[in-house]
């Protein structure tokens, strides 16, 4: 009766483990950045504007996310900073971008048939800042 009850468990515990990480996988954010990188940090101040910014610093380069969930994207562009070792991020805007692709279905002489499947999908761009202090 004993191994029942563990192994219950155990099941319990590795379904709640995959429904997890598939629900994490659900937010599909693609980020680009441009930049220097420097030691990861463990944490990066967040402001919205600039002037904000009460300390000296360089700015080490410049991201953009796409993705549909504005939580989503706020916390990959933070994590990102911290990887390329920000000492702060600020988020200049967003914005809804059209995004898509076109193919020919079929040409025909002169005349050519263009699918076209176009998607809008929020974009929010930031500069990743590293406090003077600390270069």
């Amino acid at each position: 009766m004993l191994c029942v009850s563990i192994n219950g468990k155990i099941s319990v515990l590795i379904l709640s483990m995959l429904l997890f990480v598939a629900a994490c996988g659900g937010d599909d954010v693609d980020v680009d950045y441009l930049g220097d990188s420097y030691t990861p940090t463990s944490h990066v101040d967040v402001y919205f504007s600039a002037a904000d910014v009460t300390e000296g610093y360089l700015v080490m380069g410049h991201a953009t996310a796409d993705g549909d969930d504005t939580e989503a994207l706020q916390e990959t562009l933070i994590e990102k900073a911290r990887e390329s070792g920000a000492d702060g991020i600020i988020f200049e805007g967003f914005d809804r971008v059209e995004t898509g692709e076109q193919s020919i279905v079929s040409d025909i002489g002169d005349t050519s048939i263009v699918n076209t499947d176009t998607t809008s999908v929020l974009q929010v761009k930031a500069i990743f800042i590293k406090y003077n202090k600390n270069l």
